[in-house]
């Protein structure tokens, strides 16, 4: 018989790391230490904008390399817990890093490491985590558990820059005495963030079990050419589709802080509360369109997302308003949250249970496999055109194709869940 208490705790924990990791993403990839760079480390604005995006083209390139081998390992041996753990105990270890760069120093090219390495250890982390969701949910209710749990995500991340807000940013004389002048209030924030996320991430070290199993000899790469000839047309075609709206999405994350701080001039406090509200209506977001998920099925609520995506980026192109670009910028929140946590759990209908490792590292591949061209071409054009608004142009090209591929693909919902 089931243990429920068991399995209450195992889904509790489960959803406890999208509250731990989603830190990582929100305040050191968008709107905390992409802003540092470009403000205080990188030479100006446009190159600072411009190698932020190759590092993390040249990071995605690895992860879109690594993800799906370390995901085809994980399920032959069926230790997907361990890669878990040391993935995201690494990527604490390059938050708390991020304490030692000093713009005072010559640490240019030390930082740029730091966050490339981090972020390869962050979304490697998110491929066990994600490979986990078919085991804590059941075929009725995956689109909630999936979606309720990715709006704890954005919970943790709101709660996360409230805290660095009140604690380390906006008061005159931050806590511990820091010396806002060497920038400490915003360089412990590293620090924070990779305690905040090994303290949540540790109940599902524990909660979360695997059957020991005896680990056979294998052969990796016949198992590669395996996986990637088993995949069935409809996932493929979603596969691609996810590939090119989450790159969208990805140079989206990268690139908001930057663009609110020099666009629109916001200070470091007014980026902290544009991330906060960004990050509730994306949790609402999420939420919201989990229930309709169950009901109507993927295929629809990732339409509905990417259109609203697309008209709402096209309007920012074109505004100079901060006014207009807040409100703008909460509606992509509600389109975000409901489009990623959608997506989740599409990709686990789709794969079958002793698969998900393996398919959630394609999952992942698949978020990866492209993510360094659009920070590429945002690079690319931005010193091509000297102007910043000319990579964004990137970001909705990419929402375009990817609503091109799914608008006629037949997903599946909970009644042909496998």
């Amino acid at each position: 018989m089931f243990n429920k208490k068991k399995i209450n705790k195992e889904l509790f924990s489960w959803s406890l790391l999208d509250w731990a990791n989603s830190a990582w993403p929100t305040v050191i990839i968008t709107f905390i230490f992409s802003t540092y760079f470009v403000k205080n480390i990188a030479p100006n604005e446009i190159a600072g904008t411009a190698l932020w995006g190759y590092v993390l083209s040249i990071s995605g390139l690895i992860l879109a390399i690594s993800a799906p081998i370390i995901g085809i390992y994980s399920d032959i041996i069926k230790k997907r817990k361990i890669f878990l753990i040391s993935t995201s105990v690494l990527t604490c270890f390059f938050a708390f890093l991020l304490w030692f760069t000093d713009p005072s120093k010559n640490i240019l090219v030390v930082f740029l490491i730091i966050i490339g390495l981090g972020n390869i250890c962050f979304e490697l982390s998110t491929v066990f985590y994600n490979a986990l969701l078919k085991k804590v949910s059941k075929k009725e209710n995956i689109g909630k558990i999936s979606g309720i749990a990715w709006s704890l995500g954005y919970a943790g991340g709101i709660l996360s820059l409230i805290i660095c807000f009140f604690l380390f940013i906006n008061p005159d004389k931050p806590i511990l005495g820091l010396d806002k002048e060497k920038f400490e209030h915003i360089r412990i924030i590293g620090p924070f963030i990779g305690l905040w996320f090994l303290i949540f991430s540790f109940p599902s070290f524990i909660y979360i079990k695997e059957k020991r199993t005896k680990i056979k000899k294998i052969n990796l790469l016949k198992n590669i050419k395996k996986t990637f000839l088993s995949i069935e047309k409809t996932t493929f075609k979603f596969l691609i589709s996810r590939m090119l709206y989450t790159d969208g999405l990805n140079t989206l994350f990268a690139f908001g802080g930057i663009y609110a701080a020099t666009l629109f001039n916001m200070e470091f406090s007014e980026i902290i509360l544009f991330g906060i509200a960004l990050n509730i209506s994306a949790g609402i977001g999420s939420v919201i369109f989990a229930f309709f998920d169950d009901k109507y099925g993927p295929r629809i609520i990732i339409k509905i997302c990417l259109l609203s995506l697309i008209s709402i980026c096209s309007f920012i192109l074109i505004t100079d308003s901060k006014i207009f670009f807040w409100i703008l910028g909460i509606a992509i929140g509600l389109f975000i949250g409901g489009l990623q946590s959608t997506s989740r759990s599409c990709m686990a209908r789709l794969s079958k249970t002793n698969d998900q490792s393996k398919m959630f590292g394609i999952y992942g591949l698949s978020g990866k496999i492209t993510a360094f061209i659009g920070p590429y071409f945002v690079a690319l054009l931005t010193t091509t055109f000297n102007n910043q608004k000319a990579g964004f142009v990137s970001i909705i090209i990419f929402f375009i194709l990817g609503y091109l591929i799914i608008r006629n693909l037949k997903l599946p919902n909970h009644s042909t869940y496998k």
